[in-house]
């Protein structure tokens, strides 16, 4: 039995008790509550806890009338005091680090870890990870690909000395899984040393062509994978020399027919986003890896674990034995188990101290089942909105104009500059044709017309945009396994970061 059977075959055993306890998960109302019970006492004498009187919350009823739906705004004091060194704040574990994140047009946000946040998104991972193992033939005959995020500023601290960010996805993994995998990665973590973006890529791409039968592909932003597969063929003549003839040869016929597939042949899974804005990205993505099942990642983000795919179902089970979940439709709570097919945003309460944390994620209950957990997808973030002077463009909104100009499937980012938007895209389109389309939005049409917003203007950018805009995000401190697809950022001077065609 070869190295990596025999490791798979170890985690998958190791998984293998979480996953029957998802699938005997039959009375969700039960298990959300003895959840949420559980965390309220654990942290009824924090300063948050005291706040809103943890102690003497006995009922769902109770925490929802006691404690308040938050933001993340809301919870900046108390990140502050938790980085200069408090304790006993939001939760009465100490945090172990604090990982970075932000929306793709927003400020950087620092999410406390402790390590029963940790624990919280191991209970969705090994489930998920039991399911391929044990579903998708030949995935554990081979290595694996996790996402590896380049450090581009070194590590930092907060004054407190607490470490901020993990840099790579095996920091979710426990110590026995991290060191089990770490025998059976296709990529090692020396490559977030590389001196550059372009040394990162050429780095990355040398390990995996060079590990031998490589099985798993998990990253997040589709385009990633994208880009890294174009720096292969673009730098295939540096690579040539440092693998094997025979390798080469190999994967010179695969990326002369731009398939990927056949320069990985033996992979059989590749997970990344694949719903809402990253849904073209990810269609682009199949057509490099034509016989690869690529299998759209849960719902999940810095802050939570949502939900996970299980294979052959569309969407992803609801995570229940993660967090403790709401969920807010016309105004009005449900919980995980009171709903029924439709749209809601989502809210989480967390081992991490968020409570009541509106994630501004919208998502459609595909299936609601009365005995096991119920069928969700992400569609679209309800909070990504920029506004210069009342025109409140959305992102889901500029995705539909790109729709119906016909340039969905190119890279279209619409920013604001001056007073007016550019549309910068590897398409094709006039501006009078976009200001039009934009203007369809009443309040981008009343501004228009008030004079307060110029013409929007399309700046055309070479195909090597995606990796531009992932590249000035990882630079701003972004972690790059945090960074989603959008249509719409509220940061300038992209002018700067795109090279024009």
């Amino acid at each position: 039995m070869s190295i990596c059977r025999l490791i798979n075959g170890a985690c998958r055993q190791l998984y293998r008790g979480e996953y029957k306890r998802f699938r005997s998960a039959s009375n969700i109302g039960h298990i959300q509550n003895e959840y949420l019970m559980s965390l309220l006492r654990r942290n009824a004498g924090t300063l948050y806890g005291k706040k809103y009187v943890f102690a003497e919350i006995d009922s769902y009823d109770k925490f929802r009338r006691s404690v308040p739906l938050t933001k993340y705004e809301d919870y900046e004091p108390y990140v502050g005091e938790i980085a200069n060194g408090a304790e006993n704040v939001l939760t009465a574990e100490k945090v172990l680090l604090f990982e970075p994140t932000s929306g793709s047009s927003g400020g950087k946000k620092l999410i406390p870890y402790t390590a029963s946040l940790k624990e919280e998104f191991r209970r969705g991972i090994k489930p998920w990870l039991y399911d391929i193992y044990t579903n998708v033939s030949g995935v554990t005959a081979g290595r694996s690909y996790w996402s590896i995020t380049p450090v581009t500023a070194g590590k930092t601290y907060t004054e407190a000395g607490i470490p901020i960010g993990f840099e790579e996805d095996s920091a979710y993994f426990g110590r026995i899984e991290q060191f089990l995998m770490n025998r059976i990665f296709a990529v090692d973590g020396s490559v977030k040393f590389s001196g550059s973006m372009e040394e990162f890529y050429f780095d990355t791409a040398l390990q995996m062509l060079n590990c031998g039968k490589l099985t798993l592909i998990s990253v997040w932003n589709p385009t990633f994978l994208t880009i890294l597969c174009k720096h292969i063929r673009d730098s295939f003549e540096r690579l040539r020399d440092r693998i094997p003839r025979v390798r080469a040869d190999e994967v010179y016929a695969g990326i002369s027919e731009d398939r990927y597939d056949r320069v990985f042949p033996d992979l059989r899974i590749l997970s990344c986003w694949a719903d809402g804005s990253a849904a073209e990205d990810a269609k682009e993505l199949q057509k490099l890896f034509p016989s690869v099942y690529v299998q759209p990642k849960g719902l999940l983000a810095t802050e939570y674990f949502a939900s996970f795919p299980l294979v052959g179902e569309e969407g992803g089970r609801l995570s229940v034995n993660s967090h403790f979940f709401e969920f807010m439709r016309d105004g009005e709570i449900f919980t995980a188990d009171a709903l029924e097919k439709g749209e809601y945003e989502l809210i989480v309460t967390t081992g991490g101290g968020l409570y009541r944390y509106m994630t501004g994620d919208v998502i459609e209950v595909l299936e609601a089942y009365p005995d096991m957990p119920p069928r969700i997808r992400f569609l679209r973030r309800s909070g990504i909105t920029s506004d210069l002077c009342g025109e409140k463009l959305t992102d889901d909104f500029v995705r539909s104009v790109c729709m119906k100009l016909g340039i969905q499937d190119k890279f279209c980012l619409l920013a604001p500059e001056g007073k007016g938007y550019v549309l910068y895209t590897s398409g094709e389109v006039a501006a009078g044709e976009l200001d039009k389309a934009l203007r369809e939005s009443y309040h981008y049409n009343y501004c228009r017309d008030l004079g307060q917003l110029l013409p929007a203007r399309v700046v055309a950018v070479s195909d090597n945009a995606g990796e531009k805009y992932l590249d000035r995000l990882v630079s701003d401190g972004m972690r790059l396994g945090d960074i989603k697809p959008a249509f719409l950022s509220r940061k300038s001077g992209w002018n700067h970061y795109f090279d024009e065609r």
